[in-house]
């Protein structure tokens, strides 16, 4: 009788040991350079939102044979880069001067601000809160009975004067703040660079990485990869790239909006709405606040109400069109678990986790589904076999030459 090996001595098992360390050297050393790992995270999901054009055009005839792949890769982003260069030449530097602008004018308000405006302001918040019954006193010394009574005054002066210093310091030097921006501007530029040229990469060999992934994983599982696959491509096809559908529709509908209500600065809060978009829930609150503030300051209350119903006519168009059309049953999250992803990816990475936060929240709510389905078909495929086995066996029939010998002579 032949002694059975031990397991830490056969070599498939010391062959799955050793991919297994080699892998988590792997997950090692890129979790110790996660900041070096953004311009490739970015490129990959930059590579998956387009990825669906350059498909179509390797499908396409031309002269009775197919585009290659590195053809329509390369005329996407000929594409691509024409329509960068158009918003560049043309709507950044329009942003710009308004972002100047604004920047000015909001040190020089800030400059303007004393004691007496402050508290002309406090009665008239005080004057409405009166006018409408509302049982809060916002103005020192103004006690009556059964309200509660808030400084407002103090609040505003101390906010002010904390805010305005912060700004002049800033702020103050124009040609100082100038060069940051332009430092900014040259950084970002160079980053976009390497994101395309990484995105490039990525768009001409991701067939083959996917094919690569797949050779990983043991043949009698690769059918449940595949389907994990496509689980999670249907999730983030929604996630991301209808995100970014989403986004684009919004960034133009509220630039729109801007234009109509003649709100100023609109190039600028169309572009931080559109930028803020990217990130669900949050973007979109923290977007609204501003284009409220200057439509109030610019045309006073009625203006500002305008706006905020045409955020939410924007807003409702996004919840009940764009989403069920767009992203689908299968890609959605419920708001509770974005809202957690979102938490969690600004405390771990800053702005950079909460601008992933949601694309990972998708592939784990994708691996989540699989996992479950697939113990429904193992439960289902146990439950089936106990039904066979409970059954009684069918008597066995018995011969005819059998049947004779038993018949009487």
């Amino acid at each position: 009788m032949a002694t059975e090996v031990p397991i830490w001595r056969r070599p498939r098992a010391q062959l799955l040991a050793l991919t297994a360390a080699l892998w988590a050297l792997v997950v090692t050393v890129l979790l110790s350079a996660w900041e070096a790992l953004l311009p490739f995270i970015l490129a990959a999901l930059a590579a998956y939102v387009i990825d669906p054009v350059i498909a179509r055009l390797t499908r396409t005839r031309v002269g009775g044979r197919r585009v290659p792949r590195a053809v329509a890769v390369v005329v996407v982003y000929v594409v691509l880069a024409s329509a960068v260069y158009i918003l560049a030449v043309s709507v950044v530097p329009q942003i710009y001067r308004e972002a100047m602008r604004g920047l000015i004018e909001l040190r020089d308000f800030l400059a303007s601000i004393d004691a007496a405006k402050v508290d002309a302001w406090a009665r008239e918040i005080d004057a409405f809160m009166l006018r409408y019954g509302i049982p809060v006193d916002v103005l020192p010394g103004e006690g009556r009975g059964g309200r509660f009574h808030v400084d407002l005054a103090a609040g505003i002066a101390e906010a002010l004067r904390d805010l305005s210093g912060e700004l002049r310091s800033r702020l103050g030097d124009v040609v100082s703040l100038s060069r940051t921006l332009l430092a900014g501007t040259l950084k970002t530029i160079f980053f976009f660079v390497l994101l395309f040229m990484l995105t490039a990469f990525l768009s001409m060999d991701g067939p083959r990485i996917v094919r690569f992934a797949e050779s990983l994983v043991p043949t009698a599982w690769r059918g449940d990869f595949r389907r994990l696959l496509h689980g999670i491509d249907t999730g983030l096809s929604g996630v991301v790239r209808g995100q970014f559908t989403i986004m684009a529709v919004n960034g133009i509908l509220t630039f729109v909006g801007l234009l109509v209500l003649r709100i100023p600065f609109a190039f600028a809060l169309s572009a931080l709405a559109t930028l803020l978009y990217v990130v669900p829930i949050f973007g979109t609150i923290i977007s609204s606040i501003p284009i409220v503030l200057l439509a109030t300051t610019a045309g006073g209350l009625s203006k500002g109400l305008l706006a905020l119903a045409w955020i939410l006519v924007i807003h409702a168009l996004e919840s009940y069109v764009l989403n069920p059309k767009i992203m689908g049953d299968a890609s959605r999250i419920h708001p509770v678990l974005i809202v957690l992803a979102l938490v969690l990816g600004e405390r771990a990475a800053g702005i950079v986790g909460a601008l992933l936060a949601v694309p990972f929240a998708s592939v784990f709510v994708a691996i989540f589904r699989f996992l479950l389905r697939r113990l429904a078909e193992l439960d289902e495929r146990a439950s089936a076999m106990r039904a066979a086995a409970e059954q009684p066996l069918p008597p066995h029939p018995v011969p005819a030459s059998v049947e004779a010998r038993k018949e009487p002579p």
